[in-house]
């Protein structure tokens, strides 16, 4: 069965780069912007206020004197390094940012990406998003992301690295609620994402490997569409040793039929058509009450390189609501590949499942496979001869 729904938000976004309706949304974004809008600020200032009742020409030096009332203007305006502090309210726009600077939220702030093809895309490195409430991105029935690690520049989405997404809530965007895309060395951190298609999405659609990202202390329940989190590799360049450490994802996956050829999610979810996704380490991390296992394998190619990854120490509870290809009992960790696959899964808790782990498709080697504790489990161990 092939997991259609971690296809991220820009892979729609880029498809879309061509028609109208996503240039009129990319007219929301700056296309060149690399500094403060000339005259914007005064000399020396490095910390702007954005409020809905900001206006032109105020003190500026707090929420109650804001000389801004759109984010995006801000952001043009404000100096590199900067800091733009968003104040409580609601601002109907999708924001780019091409300089490196901290987007700081206060209790409140709200981004309604409505019409946009994300809500917050960072097209420069060393960018800090936190504190905001992204929602509701969605352009023309694409889908589109809340937060993600690229951005329009002329046009073209344009990938970055060094990424701090922390502290921020992302919900009801109709792709990933958080896209690591194509990007090294970002984090997203002590985030909450719910409702989306995808709560958190590591890929590389703009062919440049995601790898040494961090993922911890995410709360990523009830996305209906798919998967909580999603390591997928869609054009060959590679998902690599990247961090999935101490999230909670629970209840994702869940808004498709119940049926074994039904798109679905898993907690924690490795998967792709083509390339690798390897290296990566998953632990510490609660997968409970999902429509795929709490920790999915899905790989749908031949020769696909999934070496080096550790699963460990991971929390699973009752899964595959929704079941698999080959397997239609609750399972809680679902091995499938169209090649052989060697795998670590080990010290983990598995309980109330009806099969512990269970292996499809080609030779499945579980390296410490009986080192986990298996706890009301009918079945530790289940497999198929078949994987698609």
């Amino acid at each position: 069965m092939r997991h259609a729904l971690i296809r991220p938000a820009l892979l729609g976004v880029a498809a879309a780069a061509a028609v109208p309706v996503f240039a009129s949304a990319a007219s929301a974004a700056p296309a060149t912007a690399s500094g403060p809008a000339a005259g914007a600020i005064g000399s020396g200032v490095t910390t702007v206020y954005v409020a809905p009742a900001g206006r032109p020409g105020a003190a500026g030096r707090s929420c109650a004197s804001a000389a801004y009332a759109s984010i995006q203007a801000a952001v043009t305006a404000v100096p590199a390094r900067g800091t733009v502090i968003v104040c409580p309210g609601t601002y109907h726009e999708g924001v780019t940012i091409t300089k490196p600077l901290h987007l700081a939220g206060r209790p409140g702030a709200t981004i309604d990406a409505t019409g946009q093809p994300y809500g917050v895309g960072a097209a420069a490195s060393y960018v800090a998003i936190s504190g905001l409430t992204v929602r509701g991105a969605n352009v023309g029935g694409l889908l589109a992301d809340g937060i993600v690690t690229a951005g329009l520049v002329n046009g073209t989405m344009t990938p970055t690295d060094h990424i701090s997404i922390t502290g921020d809530t992302t919900e009801a965007n109709a792709g990933s609620g958080i896209d690591l895309n194509s990007t090294s060395h970002s984090v997203a951190a002590g985030d909450r994402s719910t409702g989306n298609s995808v709560g958190i999405n590591v890929s590389d659609d703009f062919h440049r490997t995601a790898a040494g990202n961090v993922i911890s202390g995410n709360v990523t329940n009830d996305n209906p569409g798919g998967c909580g989190i999603a390591l997928a590799d869609h054009t060959g360049d590679g998902i690599a040793h990247n961090l999935v450490a101490g999230n909670v994802s629970n209840d994702n996956g869940l808004g498709t039929p119940s049926a074994a050829a039904a798109s679905a999610g898993s907690g924690v979810i490795l998967a792709g058509a083509t390339g690798g996704v390897f290296g990566n380490t998953v632990t510490g991390n609660v997968f409970d009450g999902n429509g795929h296992a709490g920790f999915d394998v899905h790989a749908h190619a031949p020769g696909m390189n999934l070496s080096g990854n550790v699963v460990t120490g991971n929390r699973i509870g009752v899964n595959n609501l929704r079941t698999s290809e080959g397997d239609s009992q609750t399972t809680g960790v679902y091995l499938g590949d169209a090649s052989p696959l060697a795998i670590t899964v080990a010290g983990n808790s598995i309980s109330g499942d009806y099969y512990g782990i269970f292996t499809a498709g080609g030779l499945v080697t579980v390296r410490g496979a009986r080192h986990n504790r298996f706890q009301d489990v009918t079945s530790p161990f289940g497999s198929s001869p078949t994987f698609s």
